[in-house]
């Protein structure tokens, strides 16, 4: 898994830490907005147990639960690979993530890679 960024961001690097704080509302990071895959994309499987460290129905309850106290926003959603680089193409405060050797476009940078675990 890679995580990516415009190039004129000014993120040039995050740790697992931040990242898992991030999509999970956990950690306020001024000006950035993280986008995840759709549920039932494998990328965002993966993504969620190699980095976030929970299943998609643990995510999932716990948005239902923030959700239903009215506290945290879950991240926005990409419904696909092609649909989240435009995304994070068309605004410099977002970030989110690929499989790794996904054909990027120039004006996007990697921010961090995910070993296999």
């Amino acid at each position: 898994m890679v995580v990516i960024t415009r190039q004129d961001s000014s993120i040039n690097t995050i740790s697992k830490s931040q990242l898992r704080n991030l999509f999970m509302s956990n950690l306020a990071l001024p000006d950035v907005t993280p986008i995840a895959l759709s549920p039932g994309e494998v990328a965002r499987s993966i993504f969620n147990i190699r980095v976030i460290g929970l299943t998609e129905s643990r995510i999932q309850a716990y948005w239902a639960q923030m959700r239903f106290s009215g506290r945290q926003q879950r991240p926005e959603t990409a419904d696909s690979i092609d649909e989240l680089i435009l995304m994070i193409e068309s605004s410099k405060d977002t970030i989110g993530y690929l499989p790794e050797g996904t054909p990027l476009p120039e004006d996007i940078k990697i921010i961090y890679r995910s070993s296999a675990q």
